[in-house]
């Protein structure tokens, strides 16, 4: 599996989100224009392309439960912490992406100075908590058990990333990325990929992209388990490779790319197409367009061969590769 989709965590890998979050910044980090006061996302946090989630965490913070270091980077639009607690456990706090704000009434809206944090319900292994701004977007922060003791009080973690990311907007400490111009950081995914060739995909005839606040990802059709999916993802971190014997690499629109059925199992309808771009950040790193096709009551390698397709129709619209 992708370094990028094993990180997601499994409740989000399940539900399809895309795993998925760094901290190198790709250049120089900037100082952030001076803020406006309207407490829209874009208000707040500036470029929302050029957001460096790194800056909205603090590791201090995170004391009470144990250690906490950078996990490395597997997103553009997170900064992922590895927690290791005294009891042995080992948590992944996920800082930063943006999304919609939840449709859950039910779940409790707390105040943190100007802005406010939404405590979403725990799941087995999984806790939320999300910044809201004034235009109904949400900085999620999610904690994620990887090893051990379930009642390792994920959700006292998911609260205390998400006050260190709330003060850290409150001081005006959001820090930026200086990307080239031929960054797929400042490229719109939805722009990449037609709707038209997506709605080839059995279930997504109507499909209309729809774009993540801050232009990394676009997806096609209803993101749960059991519908067809589309998503392509503007991302960073190690450079795709053959993990597993249900992933291959080969040349499409004459780009380098890895195909590879998500876990390695083939009776799973879940396939990523995956290309390297600009260096980015640490030695080695990459910045990766991650093209993710699900197709319910298929195999994976249906999957696979819908995704050689897309990413063939997709490819040609990317910036040109790093010679």
């Amino acid at each position: 599996m992708s370094p990028r989709l094993r990180h997601r965590g499994l409740p989000l890998l399940l539900f399809w989100v895309l795993l998925v979050a760094g901290c190198t910044p790709g250049g120089a980090p900037h100082a952030p224009a001076a803020p406006q006061q309207d407490g829209t996302a874009r208000a707040v946090l500036g470029d929302l392309r050029t957001v460096d989630p790194c800056t909205l965490t603090d590791p201090a913070a995170l004391q009470a439960f144990g250690s906490a270091e950078n996990a490395g980077t597997v997103s553009l639009d997170y900064c992922l912490l590895h927690v290791k607690l005294a009891n042995g456990s080992l948590v992944q706090l996920a800082v930063g992406e943006l999304g919609q704000a939840p449709d859950r009434p039910g779940d409790p809206v707390v105040p943190r100075g100007s802005l406010r944090i939404v405590q979403n319900a725990p799941l087995p292994g999984h806790c939320t908590r999300q910044v809201l701004f004034a235009d109904d977007v949400a900085l999620r922060v999610s904690a994620d058990l990887l090893v051990g003791d379930p009642a390792s009080g994920l959700c006292g973690i998911a609260e205390a990333g998400a006050d260190a990311a709330a003060a850290a907007l409150e001081q005006h400490r959001v820090g930026h990325r200086d990307f080239p111009a031929d960054s797929l950081a400042l490229v719109d995914p939805c722009d990449v990929l037609d709707s038209a060739a997506v709605q080839q995909v059995p279930g997504l005839e109507e499909a209309q992209g729809q774009p993540s606040p801050a232009g990394h990802q676009c997806s096609w059709g209803e993101q749960v388990a059991d519908s067809p999916r589309v998503q392509l993802t503007h991302t960073a971190g190690e450079p795709p490779r053959v993990l597993h014997g249900a992933a291959v690499e080969e040349t499409i629109a004459g780009r380098r790319t890895v195909v590879s059925v998500v876990g390695g199992d083939p009776q799973l309808p879940l396939c990523s197409a995956e290309t390297g771009h600009l260096p980015f950040g640490a030695a080695g790193q990459v910045e990766v367009a991650q093209l993710v096709v699900a197709v319910p009551g298929m195999t994976g390698i249906d999957a696979c061969e819908f995704a050689r397709g897309l990413a063939g129709q997709a490819w040609p619209h990317l910036p040109p590769p790093a010679p």
